[in-house]
């Protein structure tokens, strides 16, 4: 097997721990390595899961997925469980490699909590795929799968939380902002986490009006703890190629944490317009929002700038950090509009909020992590062979992002022009009145899912194979940094 510029590539064992008595933490990059290709696991299952769904949306195919007991009650949960741990696993990776700097040789304990932590998680993933195959499921957004698997989720938290106060300890209000966006959003996801379980409350759950007001606000305080990882991964990176330190300590980097987690407490409002509730808080939510994702294309413009400004040929990671830059100012643009109160009673409930979601996801959170992940994997590659890979820098891996910038353009796009002509013409039918969408949309609607969603799928697979191709790779641990 050969890489995008020719170069052999082993792909056939798993990583030998060393054990001897090292400075360097053998435990910690067995643990940034783990949780990088646990990640792009979760996102191939993410990808597949994805391809089958745009397959269900073909009306001739459809059928034949339902005889083989296939239906979007199955796929949708698994894609978005698995692109939620694609966001925290990779984010995972990057915050052990920190701990790599700064935490010495792990203690017996700290290997102990990570290998509760990986065996957890596994069989949490495993859990998942298998209950939502066999239909059961839980039914609720973002937790769709059956409670007990939460418990494997909430033990493995538990360790990595441990793992990375024991680490952190005492110099926690010293570091850099993104170890305390990271550490607050270990906190923050524990907590909230347990609030989207709720629902088992039976006095909750007799009310429909309060379940659904709990669950959105517990959904938008999920989203808001895994964009702390991904804020803080932005920082970190930035910090790690530059060699600038001091964007980690200024005051437009707090100001996105600070905002940022405001914003996990109010943006349920986005959500829950339909709900009974006063103006007020969707006017909070609204202005919150704004700022957050202002300041958000703001920091990602200044570390762009830094790793532009810096030495070096152009490259993977800044490739897909540039690309999360133009995301963030399309998303800032798409949600101004969306989050306007009378606006969004037109596309609630349509397609404008799956692209509006899937744009920030992919274009966004994902950009960052691959950004991430090619440099994690340049570093272990260029320790182990001595000389930086040639695919880092390759035209042929940034291509692939470009395309897959591209596809998910397209596909966002008809999504919001397929959820705006829902919106718009169901105006014209009354509250009581069965909503009739256009012919022509109908008839294309699926068509065009499906052929957008497979080119966005297709170049996602090809940036994915890059990196599953070395990531898998045979790795003697541990390594030196450089």
């Amino acid at each position: 097997m050969t890489d995008v510029a020719g170069s052999p590539v082993s792909v056939t064992s798993e990583p030998r721990v060393a054990t001897g008595t090292t400075d360097v933490c053998d435990a910690k990059q067995f643990a940034t390595l783990t949780f990088l290709r646990g990640g792009l696991i979760a996102l191939g299952v993410t990808l597949a899961a994805g391809i089958l769904a745009a397959l269900y949306s073909v009306p001739a195919i459809t059928p034949f997925m339902q005889s083989l007991g296939l239906d979007l009650r199955q796929l949708r949960p698994i894609h978005t469980t698995f692109a939620t741990a694609w966001i925290f696993l990779g984010g995972a990776a990057v915050v052990y490699r920190f701990l790599e700097d700064i935490g010495g040789r792990a203690t017996p304990g700290d290997r102990l909590r990570l290998r509760v932590q990986v065996l957890c998680w596994a069989a949490a993933g495993a859990g998942v795929i298998a209950t939502l195959l066999l239909g059961i499921t839980s039914g609720r957004e973002y937790v769709g799968f059956h409670p007990i698997i939460s418990v494997l989720i909430v033990v493995g938290w538990v360790c990595y939380l441990w793992n990375f106060y024991r680490v952190v300890g005492g110099s926690f209000w010293e570091q850099p902002v993104y170890v305390t966006m990271w550490g607050v959003g270990m906190v923050f996801f524990l907590y909230t986490f347990l609030e989207q379980h709720a629902y088992l409350l039976p006095q909750l759950f007799a009310d429909p009006v309060q379940d659904l007001r709990v669950q959105w606000k517990a959904t938008g305080t999920l989203v808001g703890s895994f964009n702390l990882f991904v804020y803080g991964t932005i920082v970190y990176i930035g910090e790690k190629m530059t060699g600038d330190k001091s964007y980690g300590h200024s005051k437009i980097a707090y100001a996105l944490f600070a905002v940022g987690l405001l914003n996990s407490f109010t943006n349920f409002g986005h959500h829950s317009y339909h709900l009974p509730q006063s103006a007020a808080v969707n006017w909070i939510s609204f202005i919150v929002s704004m700022t957050e994702i202002t300041i958000l294309a703001r920091c990602i413009t200044d570390v762009w700038c830094l790793m532009r400004d810096g030495s070096g040929e152009p490259n993977a990671t800044k490739t897909a950090f540039n690309s999360a830059k133009w995301w963030t100012f399309a998303i800032l643009f798409s949600s101004i509009l969306i989050s306007v109160p009378p606006l969004n009673s037109v596309i609630h409930g349509t397609y404008v909020v799956t692209g509006h979601a899937m744009g920030a996801t992919i274009g966004i959170d994902s950009m960052v992590l691959l950004a991430a992940a090619f440099w994690l994997l340049k570093e272990f590659m260029e320790a182990r062979d001595g000389a930086a890979p040639k695919f880092f820098a390759s035209p042929s891996t940034r291509r692939r992002i470009i395309g897959l910038n591209v596809g998910v353009g397209a596909l966002v796009v008809w999504l919001h022009v397929s959820g705006l002509t829902t919106g718009l013409t169901r105006m014209r039918f009354a509250p009581a009145e069965a909503y009739i969408p256009p012919a022509w949309l109908g008839a294309i609607n699926g068509i065009m899912f499906a052929v957008t969603g497979f080119i966005a799928l297709g170049f996602f697979d090809e940036v994915h194979k890059v990196l599953r191709r070395r990531a898998f790779g045979r790795f003697e641990l541990p390594v030196e940094r450089g």
